[in-house]
């Protein structure tokens, strides 16, 4: 039944195509309903069509090969963009740890549970091709941003609901675990911050960075407050620091009063949360032991053990035991709390390395080409972005939770709106170039 489905939707990869070329409303909103779907991925598993599944039989962040309905829309909305070939080469650190991935196949103990990893991280590559075709057009990136706001909205809802309506201390909105959400948060605040700080006053843009910090505290994650607050703060500085307004000297007395109604919130949860749990990182810090476990295995396979295969080394090659981690199932299954570690362990050091240029090469063109389209809100929508990249790699040497679907969807999205708009501001750059080169040319011919 699976296959047929996956044939049908294959089979309407073109026919909805021509659909949304042909209706300019379908258009407009398809990229807004593509924001959305990594939202409504984890909640509606009926999306997901599993090719190859391993979910009885193993134990790690991916567990089959898969074929999402975002997939298939991608491709759909792949086909109703104009032929244009990115001017920006994104593709090497993408290729490069790709290969790293395939690479570990050498050394997995289950090369098909390590291939699991790339097909999902080669769809990721595929979309930020997409969505960097389109986010060349303001419009498609807008609509982007709308559909990252609209999911971010269903998250708010969903989690009032779940604390006060069903009482669940940690809630974690549509996703599996909060520190999922917590860090989901990340690729929708930041850029509409800076896009709020640049003059865009549209609800949108007021309530996202409103939500971003109530989520974070209402999930009671200590660190997904803290960077939520922490890229607050920065886009704030970069802001300011391009431009000083009255708009932004009154956004210290909004920020101020938004402390104020945040900060009873947090008490609360995370009463609530210690109350449940109270910590005991001073006599048992397993994300300590976890990271001990993890450069045990780089210390012994420094060209990795295998992709997604963190779980079956440390728990059956004695690692985790050996580091101290207490020998119960729930934590044996546990991955190490970095997402560097796990890169490292699992693709060595070559595949660390990928994985970090990965992560760095997007944020550094965003800030280049952010801060060099001065006075326009392209740059500070690049600058929101590549914000959104720093503290997501800063935040990831707490989590791996970089590793799942749902957090690399969003990935893919921002860097091809990172990417799309990079090539719009050297297109820009370049028209004005060009434009003064005429005024040169009589003296040069006369010369």
């Amino acid at each position: 039944m699976k296959f047929i489905a996956l044939l049908i939707a294959m089979a309407g990869i073109f026919p909805m195509a021509l659909l949304i070329r042909s209706v300019p409303a379908l258009r407009k909103n398809a990229w807004t309903v593509f924001g959305i779907l990594p939202f409504l991925i984890p909640t509606v598993p009926q999306i997901d069509v599993a090719l190859i599944t391993w979910d009885n039989k193993w134990v790690g962040y991916v567990y089959g090969i898969e074929v999402s309905l975002l997939d298939v829309f991608a491709l759909s909305l792949f086909l109703t963009l104009k032929n244009r070939a990115n001017k920006t080469n994104f593709h090497v650190p993408f290729l490069f740890y790709l290969a790293a991935i395939a690479c570990s196949f050498i050394n997995a103990d289950e090369p098909i549970a390590a291939m699991f990893y790339f097909w999902q991280f080669l769809k990721v590559y595929i979309v930020v091709i997409i969505v960097s075709r389109g986010a060349f057009d303001d419009e498609i990136s807008s609509q982007l941003l709308k559909g990252l706001a609209l999911g971010l909205g269903l998250q708010f809802v969903t989690v009032i609901w779940q604390r006060w309506g069903q009482n669940i201390i940690q809630p974690s909105g549509t996703f599996t675990h909060q520190n999922t959400l917590g860090l989901a948060i990340h690729f929708v605040v930041f850029p509409h911050m800076m896009l709020l700080m640049a003059g865009l006053r549209r609800l949108q843009y007021i309530l996202v960075p409103l939500m971003g910090p109530m989520i974070a505290a209402i999930t009671a994650s200590r660190a997904a407050l803290a960077f939520c607050l922490l890229g607050l703060g920065m886009c704030y500085f970069v802001s300011c620091l391009r431009r000083w307004t009255q708009h932004k000297a009154r956004m210290v007395l909004i920020g101020a009063l938004g402390v104020a109604v945040l900060a009873p919130i947090a008490f609360s949860s995370f009463q609530k949360r210690f109350e449940a749990a109270p910590l005991n990182e001073v006599e048992y810090d397993e994300r300590a032991l976890f990271n001990r476990a993890a450069l045990m295995i780089i210390h012994d396979s420094p060209m990795g053990v295998g992709a997604n295969h963190y779980v079956h080394e440390a728990k059956n090659f004695g690692y985790s035991i050996r580091a101290g981690v207490v020998p119960f199932e729930g934590n044996l299954n546990n991955i190490v709390h970095n997402a560097y570690l796990l890169a490292a362990s699992e693709t060595g050091y070559l595949g660390a390395t990928a994985f970090i240029l990965v992560l760095v090469t997007p944020m550094l063109f965003a800030f280049r080409y952010g801060w060099q389209a001065k006075g326009t809100r392209l740059g500070d929508l690049l600058l929101g972005c590549g914000i959104t990249l720093l503290v997501v790699s800063l935040h990831s040497t707490l989590e791996f939770i970089f590793f799942g679907k749902d957090i690399q969807y969003l990935f893919g999205i921002i860097v091809g709106i990172i990417y799309g708009s990079t090539d719009r501001v050297r297109g820009l750059a370049a028209t004005a170039q060009s434009a003064r080169l005429p005024n040169l040319e009589p003296a040069q011919r006369s010369a």
